[in-house]
């Protein structure tokens, strides 16, 4: 019986660094790190009434993230602009006219709050303006910068919405647009050709911008 003392010890003592290590970091569960919120700098209207569903993303100790939408606590800075429900679904204050902003807020215990703002717009645009720069006879391989600019009821100072309007691009391949930003590059192989432009928001569409690839 004596010959498998050793061999109980050395199990015993096993089973003691495993549970040693556990008390002390093997299995903690993952922290949450910070938060990540959006889509960033959207717009909203009275009428027709357009709402804004928000995400949150939280980052943990480990590196894995979890989406938080549920979890968090949001809040807006100006419920006369904008609220927000207990889901992240932003919804504009029916007695906006003109033009406001609020920011949108989304907070967990003691870790800082993520932001993004919200512009509110009593209706439509009544009109939007599409400029690029540098240039509109770029060579291929060139950045381009799209900016969409509304005018909206009740206001007459242009409002910057590159982030909120939907593209359509005539060439996708070779000079791409995504929703949410107004950047490009255009293909270093892209041919010689012309590419066309034009922002939608609302049903209310830009002026065609025509670019010439040299």
């Amino acid at each position: 019986m004596n010959r498998f003392r050793p061999k109980l010890g050395l199990i015993a003592a096993i089973l003691s660094v495993a549970i040693t290590g556990g008390c002390t970091g093997f299995f903690v569960n993952p922290t949450l790190s910070s938060i990540a919120i959006g889509p960033q700098t959207q717009t909203i209207t009275v009428n027709p009434k357009t709402t804004l569903q928000m995400s949150a993303t939280g980052t943990f100790s480990d590196g894995s993230t979890q989406d938080l939408t549920g979890k968090v606590i949001w809040s807006s800075s100006d419920s006369t602009c904008a609220t927000i429900s207990s889901s992240g679904l932003v919804s504009p204050a029916s007695g906006v006219t003109g033009i406001c902003t609020a920011t949108i807020s989304a907070s967990d215990g003691t870790i800082s709050a993520a932001t993004t703002t919200v512009t509110v717009t009593e209706g439509m645009p009544t009109s939007i303006q599409l400029i690029v720069v540098p240039t509109t006879n770029p060579a291929a391989g060139t950045a381009l910068t799209f900016t969409a600019k509304a005018l909206f009821p009740g206001s007459s100072t242009l409002q910057d919405i590159t982030s909120s309007v939907t593209w359509i691009d005539s060439d996708q391949t070779n000079m791409p647009l995504t929703q949410g930003s107004g950047s490009t590059n255009i293909s270093a192989n892209a041919p010689a050709e012309q590419v066309t432009v034009q922002a939608n928001f609302d049903n209310v569409s830009s002026n065609i911008v025509t670019i010439t690839i040299q």
